[in-house]
């Protein structure tokens, strides 16, 4: 079996996906919270905590839909 029907290997591609997925929505958010805190409102850290919180939820989302999208074999 060549490396690329490996299951392992399409399992850890997948993996890295929803895990870079969760770090993008991640640093995303406190991104935009800290450009919130920094130039917008005078908010810190309430700014960053809600951008992480954010982030968060968005990248479980994205995560979910990543896994509803795996086909069963």
């Amino acid at each position: 079996m060549s490396s690329s029907q490996d299951p392992l290997y399409a399992g850890l591609g997948q993996a890295v996906r929803i895990a870079t997925d969760l770090l993008a929505a991640l640093i995303a958010g406190g991104g935009l919270g800290w450009v919130c805190d920094t130039y917008l409102f005078d908010s810190t850290p309430w700014g960053i905590i809600g951008g992480l919180v954010l982030g968060g939820v968005t990248g479980m989302r994205n995560a979910y839909r990543s896994v509803q999208r795996w086909t069963k074999t």
